[in-house]
């Protein structure tokens, strides 16, 4: 048995063909092609968020995991804690920082490359190798350098200069060790802001600055009035996403410092850590993290409603 289409059809079921049925293919197709990201996210994203909403409202030790229901409590007693203010303002410190920094060598390096005529490919991989790096790496190189404890600067600084005595410095400084641990994290991250950039200066019309030589126009107004304009839109990305990185940075700030000297570079993730395995308090590391998370979310959305790096985007595209 045969339908209109001439594709065979089993007996007893009406074939219908994909004109007449009440969606199109390309829905369906859209459909089936959203709904596995759907899945993954919720199973990544969004049950993960309830889980910690949940275990943040319960009084819950780390080895003996019995949860006892105390509501909102562990929300007071994290905005009670004298640590928690301080870890969320050395957050703002290191976040706000990192990106700076971040920001100009990043743009700095992808106006450099972009310049480049001769060996650009070879040099472009280089620059990106220091993305490429494990961050387990980039610590350990730091710490054989900067260790308070036998560190190459602290063996010069101290035996040759006198500059300061054994487990003061680099690392161990209550001054250095904040700037230290960003200039860190600035020389290996700052290539996201390259690589992004550099894909956005080489999407600008060479015409442009042919027609901008012509009218008299000099590098500094040639930045100005075409490069600065249609790299806002992907500046303003970059540094949304690095500073919600950066401020929940974890890894390279638990290997180097632990959040030491003292409580000198414990930032929120550090301290929902310590909360874990040293109070031994799970529900209220969960609380700490929810907060954060909070937070995040309203910087970022005052960001989008201040900035609004999407319509920059489609702006200069």
């Amino acid at each position: 048995m045969a339908g209109e289409t001439g594709e065979s059809v089993r007996p007893g079921r009406e074939f219908i063909p994909w004109d007449d049925l009440p969606v199109s293919r390309e829905t369906i197709v859209g459909v089936g092609t959203v709904i596995p990201v759907v899945v993954l996210y919720v199973l990544i994203a969004l049950l993960p968020i309830a889980f910690a909403f949940w275990a943040s409202l319960h009084d819950i030790h780390t080895l003996n995991p019995v949860w006892e229901w105390t509501g909102v409590s562990n929300y007071s007693a994290v905005l009670e804690l004298s640590r928690f203010w301080g870890s969320l303002w050395r957050g703002i410190v290191y976040m706000v920082g990192s990106t700076i920094i971040q920001l100009a060598v990043g743009l700095w390096m992808a106006l450099v490359l972009n310049r480049i005529t001769y060996g650009q490919k070879l040099l472009t991989a280089v620059v990106f190798t220091a993305y490429l790096i494990p961050t387990i790496i980039v610590s350990l190189i730091a710490l054989r350098v900067f260790d308070p404890q036998g560190g190459v600067f602290q063996m010069i600084g101290a035996e040759w200069f006198s500059l300061w005595g054994g487990g003061e410095a680099p690392l161990g400084s209550r001054t250095w060790a904040m700037p230290l641990l960003i200039l860190i994290g600035t020389w290996k991250f700052s290539v996201f802001i390259t690589i992004f950039t550099l894909a956005q200066l080489r999407a600008i019309p060479n015409r442009f600055y042919e027609a901008a030589k012509v009218c008299g126009a000099n590098r500094w107004q040639m930045f100005r009035d075409i490069t600065l304009p249609r790299l806002m839109g992907i500046i303003l990305v970059v540094v949304l996403l690095r500073s919600v990185f950066m401020f929940n940075k974890f890894d390279i700030i638990w290997q180097l410092t632990q959040g030491g000297p003292g409580n000198t570079t414990t930032t929120l993730p550090v301290l929902a850590y310590k909360t874990v395995y040293t109070d031994q308090a799970y529900g209220l590391a969960n609380a700490i993290s929810v907060v954060m998370f909070l937070f995040l979310l309203v910087a970022a959305i005052g960001y989008f409603l201040v900035f609004n790096p999407s319509e920059e985007v489609e702006t200069t595209t």
